[in-house]
């Protein structure tokens, strides 16, 4: 996928989140609740995980970091499936379907290309530092539990502070109470 593509990625977001908020009408209060688990739970990672990277000066080996190389991105994926399950009807009508359909290829799509490029540019950069602790941490799902012989490294709030990662909690909370009020207004 093209660069340009790429940095087209969080201004589609947008307008992804802009479209979900206008057609997103929450089907049932324990629905609603599971879905807000799963967004809370997605950006609970990438807040664990905004602590420990270091955006391409060092390798993140802390935290999440020990068991996936994209904690960020799983977070994301997270948080996406939740507000698609805030819209969970029977019978399901086209519009959420829809949005399923743009969430699971959107995503697919723009985070591979990203990890794809993102992993090119940290070889470059950190070299064999970066190639040993990609051999032993997958990148999406933890099938081997912690990665072993990693160095140490703790959180850090500014680390945390500095990678903005509190743009994601506020973005995200905003959706959801406007979730909240919409199902509230529906008779």
């Amino acid at each position: 996928m093209p660069k340009s593509v790429l940095r087209w990625r969080v201004p589609l977001g947008f307008l992804f989140a802009a479209w979900y908020v206008i057609v997103a009408r929450p089907g049932s209060l324990p629905i609603l609740i599971l879905a807000i688990l799963l967004v809370v739970l997605g950006c609970a990672l990438r807040s664990w995980a905004a602590g420990f990277l270091f955006k391409g000066k060092r390798v993140a080996v802390g935290g999440p970091y020990a068991y996936v190389r994209n904690p960020l991105y799983v977070g994301s994926f997270i948080i996406g499936l939740g507000f698609c399950a805030a819209l969970w009807q029977k019978p399901l009508p086209w519009r959420v379907a829809s949005l399923w359909i743009l969430f699971g290829l959107g995503f697919g799509l723009v985070y591979r290309a990203k990890t794809l490029a993102e992993e090119r540019e940290l070889q470059q950069n950190l070299g064999e530092e970066y190639v040993n602790y990609q051999s032993k941490v997958p990148a999406f799902l933890p099938f081997y539990g912690k990665a072993k012989g990693l160095s140490s490294q703790t959180f850090s709030a500014e680390l945390y502070r500095r990678n903005r990662e509190y743009q994601c909690l506020l973005g995200s909370f905003a959706i959801i109470i406007l979730l909240i009020v919409k199902f509230c207004a529906v008779p």
